[in-house]
């Protein structure tokens, strides 16, 4: 007896199930390719993890405000990372250095970490030096690519170091961010990333090298005090 549906074609049993084949093979590898979380379930207590007190240095309450680590001081920075520690930390000699870290459980290509220099422009600053700097710390399994910036606001001036680890990596610049995001993008992976930045305040320019030497000691110093969990947070393993 014909039907209305004689009229359309008939496809064979094994076109069908080519055809099936195809669309869950598509869809496999949909998921499969969709990036999969790779960090912490939660985010770290860097207020109970990083000691106040540690190397000669003492952690203490400071009235000066640091420079935001957004690009907009008043865009809270809750909304784009998951955990931020600020602290002023100083010695028996007076040094006075200062703290940031600010950590994230997701980098992804429009929400990833922000760097200092652009933080502090944004801010009213103006970057005066910029370098380059490896630091060679035993709790990193490769040297630490961190950087060096100088930065004024009319007479203040601060001196800048700091890194930015994403994964098991520190990118240079915002290209080699974005490229390792994007890498570990196609691998089925959404890595987690922190910055750790450590400034100083300088009245004029002539105590730039000595401030940066204390801070590689202070770091050097910060790190080799941190439990196994801790340290895994701020540099690469």
């Amino acid at each position: 007896m014909e039907t209305i549906f004689n009229g359309f074609p008939r496809i064979s049993l094994i076109r069908s199930c080519i055809i099936l084949g195809l669309f869950i093979l598509a869809f496999t590898t949909a998921l499969l390719l969709t990036p999969k979380l790779q960090s912490n379930d939660s985010a770290p207590e860097f207020d109970q993890t990083i000691p106040s007190e540690f190397g000669g240095w003492k952690a203490i309450p400071d009235p000066f405000i640091q420079v935001s680590l957004t690009t907009d001081k008043n865009y809270s920075v809750n909304l784009l990372y998951d955990q931020v520690l600020m602290r002023t930390y100083v010695n028996q000699e007076g040094g006075r250095i200062m703290l940031a870290i600010a950590y994230a459980r997701e980098q992804r290509q429009d929400v990833k970490i922000h760097r200092p220099e652009v933080c502090y422009v944004a801010q009213g600053f103006q970057l005066i030096s910029h370098n380059d700097k490896v630091l060679n710390l035993p709790s990193s399994k490769k040297p630490v690519m961190a950087h060096q910036l100088l930065m004024q606001n009319d007479s203040r001036y601060e001196a800048i170091s700091y890194w930015i680890r994403i994964g098991d990596e520190y990118p240079s610049n915002g290209i080699q961010a974005r490229l390792k995001i994007f890498k570990d993008g196609l691998h089925g992976k959404v890595l987690d990333g922190v910055l750790v930045r450590v400034s100083t305040s300088l009245n004029d320019q002539s105590s730039l090298t000595e401030a940066y030497q204390k801070q590689e000691k202070f770091i050097l110093d910060l790190t080799s005090a941190l439990n196994k969990p801790t340290e895994a947070l701020l540099v690469a393993h």
